[in-house]
């Protein structure tokens, strides 16, 4: 993997890379070449940025609604994607009503309604037409780390810090409650993207992932016991065919895992690959199109191909403002009236908080711990359009492999030789 920066002004600022990716196996000449591209800015939060997600509505058409620490939620009016401005949207509501920082939100399919779980221990779901809150769900003791929707829209699904996770009805009505869910903080739920699944998951603080019966309300036990971290677990991903669940935390390791369907009609999970980042993970998302899985850290994001098994990109996040070409060293008094320079102050490190991708999978939004949305483009270069399309065989083993994770090593095996 060769990474060349680009040179003249700002281009450290702006962030602009180009990433020369090789495939595992493939000769030198069928390499694939991809530019990450920062495109741009969101400004208007207060605090933290927690949570995102895109959406569209005909009416209003491509809007992003962003959660944060300052206890707000604020739904965004999204320029155009070929706009060249750097500025690429403005809020256009403002949610309240939360008395603590939100950790997570979630849309609703049909973009109609959005949830939000908050530390004050509750769970509103708001009309994103009106701006208004039409339910409140009570029943965390403490405070609510994540929530979810089923595909269907039908079912809602909830964990925090009282270590129980919940379903509930879209009246706000707590129909389930699994007591003890894991054995410390319940950090992230999510259905499985394919309904005919019938699955949720969960992670923890307790260092675990579970797969759970969603029409039994039970959890499918691994035999045997899986090592699934070595510290706690806050960053879960579920692939767009449920195929596949990434994991991240405190350990700084990613892990993909497959979910499998074993012969009495169970599910497991299987490590199909993974990857040491060296610093810690707070978000994942799977693209929706490209065998990636973008990896929110502390010190910026991390692009793991893994079909290839290897990280093909590092993007750190910039400051707004660019950074003066000579420090300016500033002085103080002394008591004796003398004066004396003061050590250049360290540039603060930002850190990614929550991330969403666009549906071509082109288009990162990173909210960033310096309240800043952040926004990369990720295309192909112009030395991979001259270039030959996949043959047939690479084609249909990437199909395959959507539908059944089984086939990743199969595809591994074969490509070198193609």
């Amino acid at each position: 993997v060769r990474c060349v920066q680009e040179t003249g002004i700002n281009a450290e600022y702006m962030g602009i890379s180009k990433l020369e990716v090789g495939i595992k196996g493939m000769a030198e000449g069928d390499a694939k070449h991809y530019e990450v591209i920062y495109k741009g800015f969101l400004k208007g939060h207060n605090g933290m940025v927690t949570s995102m997600q895109l959406g569209n509505k005909e009416g209003p058409g491509n809007f992003l609604v962003s959660s944060s620490r300052d206890k707000s939620v604020l739904i965004w009016k999204l320029k155009p994607e070929t706009s060249e401005d750097e500025e690429l949207g403005k809020p256009i509501k403002m949610l309240t009503g939360h008395s603590h920082f939100i950790h997570e939100l979630a849309l609703s399919n049909d973009c109609n309604h959005c949830l939000t779980a908050s530390w004050d221990g509750f769970i509103r779901m708001w009309d994103m037409n009106e701006g208004k809150t039409v339910k409140l769900f009570k029943g965390h003791t403490k405070d609510v780390l994540s929530v979810a929707f089923s595909q269907d829209n039908r079912q809602i699904i909830s964990g925090g810090r009282d270590r129980t996770i919940r379903v509930w009805n879209i009246l706000g009505e707590n129909k389930y409650t699994i007591e003890s869910a894991h054995n410390d903080w319940v950090s992230a739920v999510r259905f499985s993207p394919d309904a005919k699944q019938n699955l949720f998951f969960s992670a923890g603080w307790d260092r675990k992932v579970k797969l759970w019966d969603k029409t039994k309300m039970s959890e499918f036990v691994a035999e045997p016991a899986i090592n699934y971290s070595t510290h706690y677990i806050s960053a879960l991903s579920i692939a767009p065919s449920g195929a596949f669940a990434a994991t991240g935390g405190k350990e700084g390791v990613l892990k993909i895992w497959s979910v499998k369907q074993k012969p009495d009609t169970s599910y497991g999970l299987e490590l199909a690959t993974g990857c040491q980042l060296g610093t810690e993970i707070n978000t994942l998302a799977f693209s929706p199109k490209f065998f990636w899985v973008a990896c929110g850290c502390d010190n910026g994001i991390k692009l793991y191909d893994f079909r290839g098994g290897k990280v093909f990109a590092d993007i750190p996040m910039q400051p707004l403002e660019a950074a003066p070409d000579t420090e300016e060293k500033e002085e103080e008094e002394e008591k004796d009236g003398r004066k004396k320079e003061k050590a250049p102050k360290k540039e603060k490190k930002i850190g990614v908080a929550s991330m969403c991708m666009n549906n071509a999978g082109t288009m990162i939004y990173a909210g960033c711990t310096d309240n800043v949305i952040r926004c990369y483009e990720i295309k192909e270069s112009a030395q991979i359009r001259s270039m030959p399309t996949l043959t047939f065989i690479q084609q249909s083993m990437e199909l395959l492999m959507l539908m059944s994770p089984k086939y990743l090593a199969l595809y591994r095996f074969l490509i070198p030789v193609l």
